[in-house]
């Protein structure tokens, strides 16, 4: 596995969320119970999205192994989440299903150790000479082991960064890269759409 160092830099208690996930629905949807400062509890499950990303549907060919990669991040962990207010949303941090849009940073202690890593557009080996702790971007992360797609229907601050990390995903043939032609998930989405809506229209001619 390939790790993604970042910094995504310090922030106030109200501009970012504490989260502990408790469940992965696929490879860039999850449940979490979130901490309340004001209130001092924890809000209980709350579904997110990550926003920049976009993993194969369950019912693709790597939809099962996305989720599995991101659950292995992830799961039972807690994140810094940052919300992420989209125009098609009127910057409000939700999408249409009601979940909440995020960028995501699981900081960790590091072992002594070798370890694989993705930083400033190269991916390079090193070794942790003692155990520290690391902060890491998991959209990033997704990307650069080639288990997520860049979204291509928006543009943000650090596409060009994700974008090369999916080219070296690609380039390298990992993840869903093994695949010869791997379909989209936007593009496996309106397909069955269509479908449906082809069913339904045969449906009402009978």
């Amino acid at each position: 596995m390939i790790i993604v160092p970042d910094d995504p830099g310090s922030a106030g208690q109200d501009e970012v969320l504490k989260a502990s996930v408790l469940k992965v629905f696929d490879g860039d949807g999850f449940l979490a119970n979130v901490w309340h400062p004001f209130r001092e509890t924890w809000v209980e499950r709350i579904p997110f999205r990550f926003a920049f990303i976009d993993a194969p549907e369950m019912g693709q060919p790597c939809g099962p192994e996305a989720r599995d990669f991101l659950a292995g991040l992830i799961a039972g962990k807690e994140l810094r989440l940052d919300p992420v207010g989209k125009e098609s949303t009127g910057y409000m941090p939700i999408d249409p299903y009601k979940r909440l849009l995020c960028v995501g940073f699981l900081t960790e202690q590091m072992e002594a150790g070798r370890i694989d890593y993705y930083h400033q557009g190269k991916c390079g080996s090193g070794l942790v000479k003692r155990p520290r702790p690391v902060t890491r971007n998991i959209e990033l992360e997704m990307i650069v082991n080639g288990w997520a797609w860049v979204v291509e229907q928006y543009s943000f601050e650090r596409e060009d960064e994700y974008f090369e990390a999916q080219e070296d995903a690609r380039e390298n043939r990992r993840g869903l890269w093994q695949m010869e032609n791997p379909e989209a998930p936007w593009s496996f989405k309106r397909r069955q759409r269509q479908q449906r809506k082809s069913a339904e229209a045969q449906g009402k001619l009978l």
